[in-house]
């Protein structure tokens, strides 16, 4: 478990705003959480400067712009030493059509999130990948069928006991 820094009431609600609109207006935001404009906008800035904030991104309804399919893969490598797991981990940070992966415990070691444009160009992916990194054991792929469930930011109430305002 990573340590994870200490926020108060009122940087959980800054951050809260932010996950549900990245784009709103210091003043706005400020309004939000019942802060003035100059103490909102420099929590805001500090929680940057922290890396508590990592970036801002556009949710794109990528339905809406390409036809693709996603494909969840869970990987087992032969070898689980940390040279071969960095190995897999670089060709996989290299290869943009892996939007996310995870390192993982159970039966796996990984499960990667793919988008392509079709299942015959993941299938082409995919045999790339097993050539360049012979330590790839298996594979198993599942297309995702639809989302259910879109995600809309961390339930951050539920995981942060904040520390009383002013620290």
């Amino acid at each position: 478990m990573r340590k994870s820094q200490r926020v108060d009431k009122t940087d959980l609600k800054i951050l809260t705003a932010l996950q549900a609109a990245g784009r709103i207006s210091n003043l706005d935001l400020a309004a939000k959480v019942g802060l003035s404009a100059s103490p909102c906008h420099a929590r805001h800035r500090q929680m940057e400067k922290q890396k508590i904030i990592r970036g801002y991104r556009a949710d794109i309804d990528l339905d809406k712009v390409a036809d693709h399919v996603e494909i969840l893969s869970f990987v087992t490598l032969h070898k689980h030493g940390r040279a071969q797991q960095g190995a897999f981990e670089q060709l996989i940070e290299e290869t943009p059509e892996a939007i996310a992966c995870y390192q993982i415990s159970g039966n796996f070691d990984y499960i990667v999130h793919f988008v392509c444009r079709s299942v015959g160009d993941y299938v082409k992916l995919h045999n790339a990948l097993i050539e360049q990194d012979p330590n790839i054991a298996s594979v198993t792929t599942n297309v995702i069928m639809s989302e259910t469930k879109k995600f809309t930011g961390y339930p951050l109430k539920e995981l942060i006991e904040p520390v009383e305002s002013g620290s």
